[in-house]
């Protein structure tokens, strides 16, 4: 059947304006990132914060004590936000509660200028959260007889911001598991650089997790993991992996496309539902199918093939917190290559707005996902057929950090594939094999 003219101009018109605010979109991104990669390469030098800014002059009540002495954090006022590097060469310094005073300091290590400084119990600006994303830890040494709430209501948010805390003693407004992890020496100066990046990822979850309002002590919104394959030998596995996952309020819903699904799948306590989505049927059709069987707040698309770390939907729900963004994910910056049995960790940026994440990570509520227009009804592509359709519709997308995934690449099979070689240009790291983290899910538990 021939479109009519006036339809098919019409249509014409609306791909344009779309592939118009991709490019203006792309282009804004791409600016961003660059001059995030510019100061990554680049940093700015840390200021005398004393003779640049002054403080607020009124106390602000977004870090709270509540009654039970458990720090509470307002999704604005702190976050990772911003967070690029990780340990040594970055600076160390101390942190530093004046007497008297509902003021606290950051003094770099060695000869003692205030580089950033605030107001115990306020919201860390974008200035602030800027100078702490340029150092590698912040270490409390400070006198014992410092009030263990106004300590408190510094670590807490200053935790969640991704710098590397040390303090020997935590005070008791500070949740356990935390106290736990900033008690902890810090890594080596020379060691791993992973290993910091795990130690700031660890913090700053738990701290967000334990301490944020609106989240903290309160049952976290339901998430359906949508996994739609064409390859039911693989669901039982990723089916275990995601019943694996430490989110309490998980359920996973398998579409297999095209074939018969599996018998004898489990997902020990968590909710499972299976339903089989016919081959004629495209792969958006089939998403949207998943997702009309799910019951979850939140719907999070899974691959098949892809690795996912025990605290991936976490993070996920995590990120949507702070972020408040249309769409949150993970880049696809481990990428396993299996033909060359190699992982490669690409230069990407993260804790950063953007237009593109990897589809294996998308999350957004399902109310959002409906007032977007659904999964688009493509046979590909899909992924990149959401986003675009998110930001066209005003919305945002956020990548938060990398870690917990594993994007996987085959020898072919990809209805994008620009080859191998792609994914290998100029990386930050490789290692044989995957990298060995219990973070990955590909190592010994912590």
């Amino acid at each position: 059947m021939t479109m009519p003219p006036r339809a098919a101009q019409g249509r014409g018109r609306s791909a344009g304006l779309l592939h118009t605010l991709r490019v203006r979109v792309r282009l804004r991104t791409r600016l961003r990132h660059a001059a995030q990669a510019w100061r990554h390469r680049f940093p700015r030098r840390l200021p005398r914060w004393s003779a640049e800014l002054p403080l607020p002059a009124t106390p602000t009540t977004e870090v709270v004590t509540a009654s039970d002495g458990v720090v509470l954090v307002t999704p604005a006022a702190a976050s990772p936000r911003g967070r690029r590097r990780h340990g040594p060469p970055l600076p160390l310094a101390e942190l530093v509660l004046p007497e008297g005073d509902e003021q606290w300091q950051v003094r770099r290590s060695g000869d003692g200028v205030t580089v950033v400084a605030g107001r115990v119990g306020a919201a860390l600006d974008a200035r602030q959260s800027e100078v702490l994303a340029q150092l590698a830890a912040v270490t409390w040494a400070g006198a014992a007889s410092a009030p263990p709430e106004r300590l408190a209501r510094v670590l807490v948010p200053l935790a969640m911001t991704g710098v590397v805390l040390h303090a020997s003693q935590p005070p008791p407004g500070v949740a356990a598991e935390l106290a736990e992890v900033i008690a902890a020496p810090l890594p080596a100066r020379d060691a791993d650089a992973m290993e910091w990046e795990l130690r700031s990822v660890r913090q700053r979850r738990l701290a967000i997790r334990e301490h944020a309002a609106g989240l903290a002590r309160t049952r976290p919104p339901t998430v359906s993991a949508l996994l739609v394959t064409k390859r039911p030998q693989l669901v039982a596995h990723a089916v275990a992996v995601l019943a694996g996952q430490t989110y309490p309020e998980l359920e996973i819903v398998v579409g297999v496309h095209g074939s018969p699904a599996p018998s004898g799948l489990s997902a020990g306590d968590r909710p499972l539902r299976i339903i089989e989505v016919p081959a004629s049927q495209v792969l958006g059709e089939a998403l949207a199918a998943a997702t009309g069987a799910a019951t979850g707040e939140l719907v999070t698309k899974v691959d098949d093939d892809d690795r996912y770390g025990p605290e991936h939907i976490w993070d996920l729900v995590l990120a949507r917190h702070y972020s408040n963004a249309t769409v949150v994910g993970k880049g696809a910056e481990f990428v396993y290559l299996e033909p060359d049995e190699m992982t490669v960790r690409r230069r990407m940026a993260a804790e950063a707005e953007t237009d593109t994440v990897a589809g294996g990570t998308i999350a957004l509520t399902r109310a959002e996902l409906a007032a977007s227009g659904g999964w688009p009804a493509v046979p590909h592509s899909v992924d990149r057929a959401l986003l675009d359709q998110i930001i066209a519709g005003g919305g945002s997308v956020y990548r938060t950090h990398p870690l917990g995934f594993i994007y996987t690449r085959h020898g072919a099979g990809h209805t994008w594939d620009p080859g191998l070689e792609y994914f290998k240009r100029d990386p930050l790291r490789t290692w044989p094999g995957l990298p060995a983290y219990a973070e990955f899910g590909t190592g010994p538990a912590r």
